[in-house]
């Protein structure tokens, strides 16, 4: 199965886009460790191409005594001009968009910002 992934970098809560960030998209492999999925530039809309993932079967989320019935990703952005940040445990579906925004604040200027990068952790569902 497969799930899809869109990013859209924005700054502030008016939602301005962030174009030119670079957006990086990996998960974890059991056995193999961290696999890269995805590399991509914002459009002048903030916005990555449609990314996708692939995901377990459906009905492992049908039943809880199943495994998760999704796949876990982690987003990270950067761009020169804003502090990094990355979001993990991104959760993808089987046959679901998934639109993940991705807030960047605006560097201040001051040395100690520089290479600063906040870290999101998303709790699982309880489905």
């Amino acid at each position: 199965m497969t799930g899809f992934l869109k990013v859209q970098t924005v700054t502030s809560r008016a939602a301005i886009p962030v174009a030119g960030a670079t957006v990086t998209v990996s998960t974890v492999v059991p056995g193999r460790g961290r696999e890269l999925l995805s590399v991509q530039r914002t459009d002048e809309s903030g916005m990555t191409d449609m990314i996708s993932i692939p995901t377990p079967d459906l009905d492992n989320s049908l039943t809880p005594d199943q495994p998760q019935g999704w796949t876990d990703v982690q987003v990270a952005a950067s761009q020169p001009n804003y502090d990094g940040i990355v979001i993990r445990n991104v959760q993808i579906f089987p046959g679901v968009t998934t639109l993940q925004e991705l807030i960047l604040v605006p560097r201040g200027g001051l040395p100690t910002n520089l290479g600063e990068t906040e870290d999101i952790i998303i709790p699982p569902q309880n489905l």
